[in-house]
């Protein structure tokens, strides 16, 4: 079957629990098996279709990666997360209302007061189940979120979402470094075609943009904290590399620095990384 967000959880779950094995592909990739094949029907027995002929001409000729559950508190973990960003883009719709409403003239009080009681609930509730975040994976993995945090310029959320990401690095071990930034949208994508179209390299960012984002703000932090990161970032700078570039390139640093430590089970050190 196809991810659907959400809503294939549900069979999936209960096919897994009938000894079914299962594969959940992206739904890109069958679109583009679609569409290399010139489809022009779009209804869901014809997609039926399409991912049974997907299925016995592209997944049949390797050994397909077969999907199993999340474990209860990775579950739970992503329930968390996902909730928090939700309340997280509320609170920065209601906050640019708030701004735009004081440039007004006679600003009636009653939409202030509701504006900011809804402001402060939804700061509350996001402390809450960021509270609850980590209480959880302190309580389950404790042991990896000390050594990924041991790391300069990680901090708690980002070694949560790695912990998240990775099943408590179960599902991405340190020798699947390659496959995980590739899982994040962080493998570099070059588009060149002879002589005449030299694209300019940039990465895929098909994955996970939350935790991008979140290792994005770390690379800045450990330009100055990590050593490491910052002999890496003087020496890219001084080649002329864009900030973008370097930031990239520092988040891949961190990325190896946190599977290294998962791998020794030593916390970080100067010495080691």
């Amino acid at each position: 079957m196809e991810a659907t967000g959400n809503y294939h959880l549900c069979l999936a779950d209960y096919l897994y629990h009938a000894g079914i094995e299962i594969v959940i592909e992206n739904p890109l990739k069958i679109k583009r098996f679609s569409q290399m094949n010139l489809n022009r029907t779009k209804t869901d027995k014809a997609d039926a279709q399409l991912i049974y002929e997907y299925a016995t001409m592209v997944l049949s000729n390797g050994t397909p990666h077969l999907w199993q559950p999340d474990k209860t508190e990775v579950g739970h973990l992503k329930q968390y997360d996902s909730v928090c960003q939700q309340l997280i883009k509320q609170r920065a719709a209601l906050s640019n209302s708030e701004e735009a409403l004081t440039q007004l003239t006679g600003l009636n009080d009653e939409v202030t007061r509701v504006l900011k009681d809804m402001l402060n609930a939804l700061e509350g509730a996001i402390k809450q189940l960021e509270q609850g975040m980590l209480k959880l994976v302190k309580s389950h993995h404790h042991d990896a979120f000390d050594l990924v945090t041991s790391i300069p310029g990680i901090g708690p959320k980002t070694a949560t979402m790695m912990i998240c990401l990775t099943d408590g690095f179960n599902k991405f071990t340190p020798e699947h470094v390659k496959q995980f930034i590739s899982y994040i949208g962080m493998s570099p994508r070059t588009v060149e075609s002879g002589t005449s179209v030299q694209g300019r390299a940039h990465i895929s960012k098909i994955g996970n943009g939350r935790l991008r984002s979140l290792l994005y703000m770390c690379s800045w932090t450990a330009k100055r904290s990590n050593q490491q990161c910052a002999t890496l970032y003087e020496r890219l700078h001084e080649k002329g590399k864009p900030e973008k570039v370097i930031k990239v390139a520092l988040s891949h640093k961190l990325i190896r620095q946190i599977f290294g430590v998962i791998k020794s089970g030593v916390p970080f050190s100067n010495e080691f990384a």
